[in-house]
């Protein structure tokens, strides 16, 4: 049977921004950064966009709050890595051509995570990054076999699947 991708991150940002966002308007998988005005002048907006596109990061959600641009990172893997990436998405905000209309905002960032811990929550506070946690019960079998991974037992058995795979030319 071929492996599916559950598109768990994914998932949970419009979920989270379903449940706790309704009311205001939101972006997802934003693009951040500048394009170049010369390529705007020669090809257009939207083409210069489209052109530049795989040279910009893209944040998972921006909220449109009165006072405030949210920017949002949804992590179930590799958290720290989400965590890193805010402060340098922040910085490209003002630049972002996309996001010009709502400007001059103070830009807040968030990220929305299936579980965390103390060492999270402290780089997350030095940085100002606000961590919520968000574990609908979908969700909770995800986090809980992550974390089982690197249980002795699993890795055990991943092994023996491995083998049986290798034995009978599986994948």
């Amino acid at each position: 049977m071929a492996r599916k991708s559950r598109q768990v991150e994914t998932r949970l940002v419009a979920e989270y921004l379903k449940e706790r966002y309704p009311e205001f308007t939101f972006i997802m998988k934003q693009p951040l950064g500048v394009v170049s005005e010369e390529l705007m002048k020669k090809e257009g907006y939207q083409k210069a966009l489209g052109v530049m596109r795989p040279f910009r990061p893209e944040v998972d959600a921006v909220v449109i709050l009165p006072h405030f641009l949210l920017i949002i990172e949804a992590k179930v893997w590799s958290i720290v890595d989400g965590l890193a990436k805010l402060p340098l998405y922040k910085s490209l905000v003002p630049g972002t051509p996309e996001l010009k209309q709502y400007l001059p905002r103070e830009v807040m960032m968030q990220l929305v995570v299936g579980w965390t811990n103390p060492n999270l929550e402290t780089m997350a506070r030095s940085i100002d990054v606000e961590v919520k946690l968000y574990r609908p019960e979908w969700l909770v079998e995800v986090v809980d076999d992550m974390h089982k991974y690197w249980t002795r037992e699993y890795q055990d058995e991943r092994q023996k699947k491995l083998k049986m795979r290798e034995y009978f030319g599986v994948e």
